[in-house]
């Protein structure tokens, strides 16, 4: 995304994924969010695995905004003082970015090294 690393704030804080597996976080940055009409400064942990997302956007974020999510639709809803605001995710863009880190995790696991062999010579 075009920042240094160097940076970054609070390193090494350990973070559990969805599936349960744990990550030590590069650090925090705090980078600005445009929702719409809308405009926040959010905290993100950066890590340096492949995922499907780019973002997660929690419930700080989600409570600060007032907003309604809606996982069912895809959405996500929150009130402005021009109106009601609707962000519609993309299934295309999900789907292509799943498919871009799954690819990413198999051309790794291609390009590591062969395990040591250890057969005795008899």
């Amino acid at each position: 995304m075009g920042h240094s690393l160097t940076g970054l704030e609070n390193p090494g804080r350990i973070l559990s994924g969805f599936n349960g597996s744990s990550t030590t976080s590069s650090g925090d940055i705090v980078l600005p969010v445009q929702a719409g009409p809308v405009t926040l400064n959010v905290q993100f942990s950066v890590v340096q695995e492949l995922s499907p997302f780019n973002i997660i956007l929690g419930r700080t974020w989600l409570h600060y905004m007032k907003a309604i999510p809606s996982t069912y639709h895809q959405m996500v809803s929150f009130l402005t003082n021009e109106g009601q605001i609707d962000l519609y995710g993309s299934q295309l863009a999900a789907r292509q970015c799943y498919q871009i880190a799954r690819e990413a995790r198999a051309n790794e696991e291609d390009a590591s090294p062969p395990e040591p062999s250890h057969t005795h010579d008899q």
